[in-house]
């Protein structure tokens, strides 16, 4: 990688993590490109010249997040629904739970619910639309994050290898009475 690129690549890097320092306490939706360059101390047209708006350095953060996702994923001989991708699931997500709970604090968790969508139709294929086995897809997913992100704000207390067992056992066998 050339220096130009390897620079341009940091100046990201430090928006990205003066986003996140500001997650919590302000909405995104109402962040400004001064505070975000004075935050990061990068100068304004380095900005414009990565960035054309804050929501473009959040989608960015997001292509970040989904990018490691499909980087380290195991692949899918054993299932979608596997121990191995649940287990590779929830250590994903732990050590990325400062960004998915920043993603959460900053009111963006539709979006984040929408990473997690998309990747399992990445993973899957999408479905038809006329089919009704797609709705599976979408309850996989969004049960998925809501028990991710209960694990995450109670501060994980269980393991990885814990909440794969115990999602599974839900999806096998229902919540129990």
């Amino acid at each position: 990688m050339d220096k130009r690129k390897i620079a341009n690549q940091k100046v990201k890097d430090r928006l990205f993590a003066a986003l996140i320092e500001f997650a919590g306490s302000k909405d995104w939706s109402r962040l400004t490109v001064t505070e975000l360059i004075e935050q990061s101390g990068v100068a304004r047209a380095s900005f414009y010249r990565n960035f054309k708006s804050v929501e473009e350095l959040v989608d960015y953060g997001i292509q970040q997040i989904a990018l490691q996702y499909h980087t380290g994923k195991p692949s899918p001989e054993n299932g979608f629904y596997s121990r191995e991708m649940m287990l590779y699931k929830f250590r994903f997500y732990k050590e990325y739970a400062d960004l998915v709970l920043a993603f959460h604090r900053a009111k963006m968790a539709t979006t984040l619910l929408d990473v997690i969508t998309d990747c399992e139709i990445d993973a899957r294929g999408d479905m038809p639309v006329n089919s009704i086995a797609k709705y599976e897809l979408y309850y996989f997913s969004g049960a998925f994050y809501n028990m991710l992100l209960c694990w995450l704000e109670s501060g994980m207390r269980e393991s990885p290898e814990e909440m794969a067992e115990e999602f599974l056992r839900i999806a096998d066998r229902g919540p129990s009475s």
